[in-house]
């Protein structure tokens, strides 16, 4: 089994490859064009691991929370792909990809990709010897977020572009200590979608290129303010 797994939600373009034995390669790109770099990427990622694209059996893509743009892109490069090789979809939360990470954390892992004005898609995870699931994904004020984090009396990491313009509110008076992502671990990786991916494969949770659809939550900026 191969996977190739894909993220364009948020400013970073990412492309793996992963197997049963781990990560086979990764590119990353921390830089707004999408459109233009994720499949000369993905071309030089398969050229530099010497794979063909035959050897490719399932393709991994993040399928949200995040840009709407970057959705779509990553979406329809799986779409496409999926098609051309007759392979199924696996989608993969942004937030599960984010924490998977940090996931040896022993405490609360609190993803927070930025919604813009003031808002998080956010959802909350254990992590240690395994990484569990506390909450669905949800979109929040930043300003709740720590009276939430708080209930849980742990301490708590916080990972996402939304750490950068809301560190100082995340940071507010705590319970426990609060942790920041590196800026290695801070972005989001394709290796860590794959992975993921990897467990869903096994559950059988597989989508077709027809059936494949991106999770926005809410509605474009544009779009928020009609009836």
């Amino acid at each position: 089994m191969k996977v190739l797994a894909i993220d364009s939600s948020s400013k970073t373009a990412t492309a793996a490859l992963v197997d049963e034995t781990g990560v086979i390669g990764e590119f990353s790109i921390n830089h707004l064009r999408h459109s233009i770099i994720l499949m000369p990427m993905i071309d030089e990622l398969l050229k530099m691991a010497e794979i063909k694209k035959e050897e490719i059996t399932h393709i991994a893509v993040c399928e949200g929370p995040g840009s709407f743009t970057g959705l779509r892109i990553g979406a329809a490069t799986a779409k496409g792909l999926a098609q051309s090789l007759n392979v199924p979809i696996v989608g993969v939360s942004s937030l599960d990809g984010l924490a998977f990470n940090v996931r040896e954390f022993r405490g609360i892992i609190c993803p927070v990709v930025d919604a813009l004005r003031g808002y998080v898609y956010t959802s909350l995870y254990r992590g240690g010897a395994e990484l569990t699931s506390l909450s669905d994904v949800t979109l929040k004020e930043v300003q709740s977020l720590p009276d939430i984090v708080n209930k849980y009396n742990d301490d708590v990491i916080y990972i996402g572009d939304g750490v950068i313009p809301y560190k100082d509110v995340l940071n507010r008076e705590s319970s426990k200590e609060v942790f920041f992502a590196s800026s290695v671990n801070n972005i989001s990786r394709a290796s860590s979608i794959g992975m993921i991916a990897l467990e869903k494969i096994a559950r059988g949770e597989l989508s077709t290129y027809i059936d494949f659809k991106p999770y926005y939550i809410r509605k474009p900026a544009a779009l928020e303010n009609i009836n």
